[in-house]
């Protein structure tokens, strides 16, 4: 029997009333994995398999106004999803998904019914990946849910001290996120080793949080931190342009300072961090005739070499459920819906005619044109301004 066929009889059981047992659901979703993994090397355009990892839109709203994001500027939507999509997701893509987050655009615990949720989650054997403000994780049922059904926690925070973070997340409280990440760590550290989500927490790299880098790597070296995720600031508002580092060629020289005492406190403290490259910086102009200044043919230096470019799994393994029931292929930017399962199923949609097309050309000479110019396939050096400005 075809894996889907097999899949549709299992929501067939769940809309029946009948759940199906953990050990099978977790023998499903090993199976989907085995599939989706063998089809994404063969780069098939017909797939036996549904995504392993699913975004829902369950809701877009925030409750911060970081003066670098455009929610803070009344830019943000307001959106929810519709139950009746909600409970198809978890009827047709639950029972095979291994990992889900609630949200791509906005704060993922302000999810309606979030613990109804997470109860979905638990029940059918799925775990949560979640980047968060970490300013609503309250509540020691709550916490203690989330520490059994978390795969990967991300909490993002700007700076190290709270006049900073108060400053550039506005209506926040850095000491008071602090409390909610121990809290959720006491539970964390309850379960066996094998079974803890890992913690990471994402920085932006801006002026004013340029000088306290090595210090916030410090306030986070104590809770397990698996990884500290440092990166650039991208800008989506003109509001925030004084804040790029990228635009002042001394910031810059400060910059790489300020990275290179990092990753020195993060190797004394034994914590991981992701670190973007330094800045290329030209060198100081020299006399004529000055020994350290290179010979000039007219020629400007050439470019480093762009970065190769990766092989996309998004159209094998991810997939982003739109809060009406679109069918999203990625995170690009602007991308479009492939599709809606307002009278179709997941499956038919997830294999439909436009999902074939972008497979087939994905890893071709000519692929469809949103991949082509994708920056995460075609990926831009990390240093490089990231300007959506004019989006």
């Amino acid at each position: 029997m075809p894996f889907l066929d097999r899949l549709a009889e299992t929501t067939a059981r769940i809309r029946a009333g009948e759940h199906p047992t953990l050990d099978e659901l977790f023998e499903l979703k090993r199976e989907n994995r085995r599939l989706a993994d063998e089809a994404e090397r063969e780069d098939r355009p017909v797939l036996d398999s549904l995504p392993t990892w699913i975004n829902t839109t369950n809701s877009t709203v925030c409750n911060l106004k970081c003066v670098f994001c455009n929610q803070a500027y009344g830019k943000g939507v307001d959106v929810k999803m519709e139950e009746a999509v909600y409970a198809r997701v978890v009827e047709e893509l639950y029972p095979a998904a291994e990992i889900v987050q609630l949200s791509a655009y906005g704060e993922p615990m302000m999810t309606p019914h979030i613990h109804d949720k997470f109860a979905d989650m638990e029940r059918f054997g799925v775990k949560c990946e979640m980047m968060t403000n970490g300013t609503l994780m309250k509540g020691d049922a709550m916490l203690a849910r989330m520490a059994r059904i978390m795969g990967n926690l991300r909490i993002s925070i700007d700076g190290a001290t709270n006049e900073t973070y108060k400053r550039l997340r506005v209506l926040g409280d850095l000491d008071d996120v602090m409390n909610n990440v121990r809290r959720y760590n006491h539970f964390r550290m309850q379960l066996p080793e094998s079974e803890r989500a890992p913690l990471h927490f994402s920085y932006i790299l801006m002026k004013s949080t340029l000088d306290e880098l090595s210090d916030f790597l410090r306030l986070v070296s104590d809770l397990g931190t698996d990884t500290v995720w440092v990166t650039h600031l991208v800008l989506f508002e003109e509001e925030a342009r004084s804040e790029l580092v990228s635009a002042d060629p001394e910031l810059r020289k400060r910059a790489n300072d300020v990275l290179q005492e990092a990753a020195e406190v993060a190797a004394a403290l034994g914590q991981n961090v992701s670190l973007p490259p330094p800045f290329p910086i030209a060198p100081e102009r020299t006399e004529p005739g000055d020994p350290a200044e290179p010979a000039s043919n007219g020629e400007s230096a050439p470019a480093p070499p762009p970065a190769d470019p990766m092989r996309c799994y998004f159209l094998w393994q991810r997939m982003y459920v739109g809060p009406t029931g679109d069918v999203v292929p990625c995170c690009l930017a602007g991308i479009h819906s492939n599709g809606n399962v307002r009278g179709s199923s997941f499956a038919e949609q997830w294999n439909g005619p436009l999902y074939q097309e972008m497979r087939r050309r994905v890893h071709s000479p000519d692929p469809y044109k949103p991949c082509a110019t994708c920056y995460l396939v075609n990926r831009m050096p990390d240093t490089a301004e990231m300007d959506f400005t004019d989006v």
